[in-house]
């Protein structure tokens, strides 16, 4: 998972060096996020949190779960999605990520840039980092619960 993470913040940040040198040495305008980016990315990330919750929940049941009424399991289709979107999230976030770094590694190296341009593509980055966050943890939250087969564990030898 973290070589497909790295690999995409890397494309990310060679898009936002390119497309930012490319623009300036064309005489088009610096490619800035708009500020309703940061906020989506970030609406995103709460979203993706709280839709593994349920799945969370159900697993920390299922720890604490000893006999009796075993905790109603949540619909696996909704999990897998869940999981998928997290899973998607984080890699959209390593992209994001990245493109906003080279816009920032532009603007710092290359640039006599106004603070506007500078404070955009660094609430894009805080914004593309908080996506990624919000997609690990929902994927954490959607792992397997243990197996609470304890009789099998000698009987396969």
């Amino acid at each position: 998972m973290g070589k497909s993470v790295a690999g995409f913040s890397v494309v990310g940040l060679v898009l936002g060096l390119t497309v930012a040198q490319l623009s300036a040495g064309f005489g088009y305008g610096f490619p800035a996020s708009p500020a309703s980016l940061p906020v989506s990315l970030l609406v995103i990330a709460v979203g993706n949190y709280v839709f593994s919750f349920p799945v969370y929940r159900y697993r920390k049941q299922l720890e604490r779960y000893q006999e009796g009424v075993r905790p109603p399991r949540p619909n696996p289709f909704y999990s897998v999605r869940v999981l998928i979107l997290a899973r998607a999230s984080v890699l959209a976030g390593a992209l994001f990520a990245g493109w906003h770094a080279g816009l920032l590694i532009w603007l710092v190296s290359f640039s006599v840039a106004p603070e506007n341009l500078i404070l955009s593509s660094s609430l894009g980055l805080v914004g593309a980092v908080a996506l990624i966050i919000g997609g690990l943890i929902s994927q954490w939250n959607c792992k397997t619960p243990p197996s609470s087969d304890s009789e099998t564990d000698g009987e396969a030898n």
